[in-house]
């Protein structure tokens, strides 16, 4: 993966971080914590995500040293369940163009946030902190 796929996914992130700022103080939230962004920008996450997984593995198949180090497989893992989460709990109903309705209902939609919500903390921010 080349220098395009890894200033897209600068300047994806960086959009992602400026529609946030700007949505969610106007109301525009699909009302999930953690999760709060409506379906346009989840799709936005979603491409960015994937280049990230792009350039990630794409250097690791390019590596020119046998060996992999185990924290490389860590963060394997963890750009897999993260997009795996994302998508999970991303599943929404567009009604608008600034309006969603979760896929899940009640009980369901509030298993599927916390899973989202525990894991996304437990693998987003301690894998990509700590290493």
């Amino acid at each position: 993966m080349g220098e395009e796929a890894r200033r897209f996914h600068l300047l994806g992130w960086t959009l992602v971080i400026v529609l946030a700022a700007v949505t969610l103080p106007l109301g525009y939230t699909s009302s999930k914590e953690y999760a709060e962004l409506e379906w346009p920008i989840d799709l936005l996450i979603t491409v960015v995500w994937v280049s990230y997984a792009l350039v990630f593995f794409g250097t690791v198949i390019k590596r020119k040293t046998k060996h992999i180090y185990v924290s490389n497989w860590f963060f394997g893992a963890y750009i897999l369940v993260i997009a795996l989460l994302h998508l999970v709990n991303s599943a929404e109903l567009p009604v608008t163009f600034t309006k969603s309705y979760s896929a899940y209902a009640g009980v369901q939609d509030a298993m599927v946030q916390w899973w989202y919500g525990h894991n996304a903390v437990g693998f987003f921010l301690t894998t990509a902190f700590s290493e």
